[in-house]
């Protein structure tokens, strides 16, 4: 682009009407030094070196010193106006981008830099539409404003209110009557054709007479002006003959060329647009076609190149268990008995006579008196050593009775006293943010993925194939035996597994709807390992929620309250006794469990959906075409 800016100012420069007064002022300018004439050689060769690298204004600083130190020389005033040709051109271009972009106020200031350079340059009077007026000119009229009065498709302007007809004739006299009526005059394309048309309707408008007058008649209108249309019989040849075509330019700079031929490809066979043209440089798409089409595309690029909206979900999940348990009394031994002292203690010393007798060798026991004392030292000495476990010893009350008659009392089990508190108090705050497009799903999950094996089997060589090859021999060996050698002797069990995904599994849906407020759609799971099993496999404990609410954006809503409640009361006792008021004494034992449950929603629209289409529609960017 640089060169073939490069060929007009040559040209110019040798078309300059006067060739002798350049002769003459050098004639009459005094001779430059030597030191001057290397200093404006070196600044020449450093405006060239720029030039090349496209750095036109440090190029044209120093094409203007070498100028000004040597005027002697034309190709320093040439190469300072090429080079200040290269400089306007690239400000007059990033100016372009820049409002390509939509950086408006960066694009003016470009300009005027460049306006300041060299007002009457040609590349600088084309792009006076490029940029609006400056703000100390308010009389100047750009191009931009004139474009800006040019008028998009034509709509008819009918008069307001509604009409009754009542009518019969021909087609063209019918339709003529009724858009007359409404202020429209009615010209007829030849593919009208003539019969006889009933019109019957009562205080209608124009739109709904017009719309039921083409239905009968099979024919469409397209406006000439605002007051004047154009009917013609309603075929495929002639809406294209005779319906305007609207172009627009959809200005897309931040998407890539591959995003842009999907776009264009979608206008083409989405919408039929037959012309579709893709301008990967400029980031635009030019298309053709009629309103209604144009129309369908603006809403569908807008919804596909603004993404919808964003909701932030903070999920709030409150749960708070507490247990309380209580355990005061006195645990009474549920029976007693009586028992033969000098049986019980014959029967012990009989099963302990070894110990006994190495007790007497040793000297730790010493027997006198009578059969019976000696017997009662005997048992006293078992019971000391701690051999003698037994209730009618351990929880022995007393003795009664005399001599081979003494009997001994004692209870079943031993007596305790419990005075027992067990309270436990669990908070739980679960706070989940989940950050999801418009009509997109969402998931978070908290937790991990638990294997748990379902079934096993097993393989290896069967009893019954074994059974089977007992009796076969292969070169004078076992087959049962060689198989089982390749098979490596073992049997090989492999389980198999399913993983659940233990913890907070949340799924959300949102949607903005166009009255503000936000409808989500909540599958809320919340599983946890039970304390027992079933065949080897654990019991799941799970809480789930489905639900669909719909709150205004910013507010909470409450989806789900849940209250349980245990509490288990029970006394031991003497049967009868601990039944009686008063007489209650015995180990009684509390126990309160509650749980609660709940989960609230609030959504924030942290993304609103854009309201501007995604071309920008301007009056600037369309114009009608006529066929």
């Amino acid at each position: 682009m640089w060169a073939a800016l490069v060929f007009p100012i040559m040209t110019r420069a040798q078309d300059a009407p006067a060739p002798a007064a350049p002769t003459q002022a050098a004639a009459v300018q005094p001779a430059v030094s030597a030191r001057k004439s290397r200093a404006a050689d070196d600044a020449y060769l450093a405006g060239a070196k720029q030039l090349a690298h496209n750095d036109a204004a440090a190029a044209e600083r120093n094409f203007a010193r070498a100028t000004a130190l040597d005027p002697g020389k034309p190709e320093y005033a040439l190469s300072l106006t090429v080079a200040k040709e290269h400089h306007l051109t690239g400000l007059v271009q990033q100016a372009a981008k820049e409002r390509l972009v939509g950086h408006d106020e960066e694009a003016n200031r470009l300009f005027d830099e460049a306006k300041k350079l060299d007002p009457d340059n040609l590349i600088v009077t084309q792009h006076l539409d490029a940029v609006q007026p400056p703000t100390d000119a308010p009389g100047l009229t750009t191009a931009r404003d004139e474009i800006a009065k040019l008028g998009g498709p034509i709509h008819l302007a009918p008069t307001a209110g509604t009409q009754t007809f009542h009518t019969h004739g021909d087609t063209q006299t019918v339709m003529r009557e009724v858009y007359t009526a409404f202020g429209i005059k009615s010209a007829f394309d030849p593919s009208v054709g003539s019969q006889t048309v009933r019109f019957d309707l009562d205080n209608v408008d124009f739109n709904t007479a017009s719309k039921i007058l083409q239905t009968m008649t099979h024919t469409f209108a397209t406006p000439l002006t605002e007051n004047s249309v154009l009917l013609a019989k309603d075929t495929q040849e002639n809406r294209d003959r005779l319906v305007p075509q609207v172009e627009e330019t959809f200005f897309l700079p931040a998407l890539p060329p591959e995003q842009l031929t999907e776009l264009s490809n979608i206008a083409k066979n989405v919408f039929d647009l037959k012309q579709v043209t893709v301008e990967p440089g400029a980031g635009t798409i030019v298309m053709r076609g009629n309103e209604d089409a144009i129309k369908l595309v603006n809403a569908t690029f807008a919804e596909m190149i603004d993404g919808g909206a964003d909701i932030m979900l903070d999920v709030h999940l409150y749960e708070i268990d507490r247990t309380h348990m209580v355990d005061v009394g006195a645990n009474i031994p549920p029976s007693a008995g009586v028992f033969s002292v000098a049986a019980e203690a014959t029967s012990l010393i009989g099963a302990n006579q070894a110990l006994i007798t190495q007790a007497i060798a040793a000297g730790y026991l010493t027997l006198s008196g009578s059969p019976l004392n000696m017997l009662e030292q005997e048992l006293g000495f078992l019971v000391g050593s701690g051999v003698v476990n037994v209730s009618q010893v351990s929880n022995l009350l007393g003795t009664f009775g005399s001599g081979l008659t003494l009997a001994g009392l004692f209870l079943g089990s031993s007596s305790t006293f419990n005075l027992l508190l067990n309270s436990t108090d669990v908070r739980m705050l679960d706070d989940v943010q989940v950050r999801v497009s418009d009509n997109q799903i969402g998931t978070f999950r908290s937790g991990t993925r638990y294997p748990i094996t379902t079934s096993t089997y097993s393989s290896g060589v069967s009893s019954s194939l074994a059974s089977a090859l007992s009796g076969v021999q292969i070169n004078g060996t076992s087959a049962a035996s060689l198989l089982q050698q390749a098979l490596g002797g073992s049997v090989a069990t492999t389980p198999q597994i399913q993983y659940e995904d233990l913890g907070l599994t949340l799924k959300a849906t949102p949607q903005v709807l166009k009255s503000g407020q936000v409808h989500v759609h909540l599958d809320l799971k919340i599983e946890a390992l039970g304390a027992g099993s079933l065949n080897g496999i654990p019991v799941l404990n799970n809480r789930q929620l489905t639900s669909d609410v719909t709150v205004p954006e910013g507010q909470t809503a409450l989806l789900a309250s849940e209250l349980s409640g245990l509490e288990e009361h029970s006394v031991e006792g003497l049967p009868g006794l601990s039944e009686i008021p008063g007489f209650q004494g015995d180990d009684k034992t509390t126990e309160k469990d509650t749980g609660e449950l709940l989960i609230t929603i609030t959504p924030r629209v942290v993304r609103k959906r854009s309201s501007i289409v995604a071309s920008r529609r301007l009056v600037a960017n369309v114009s009608v075409v006529e066929q």
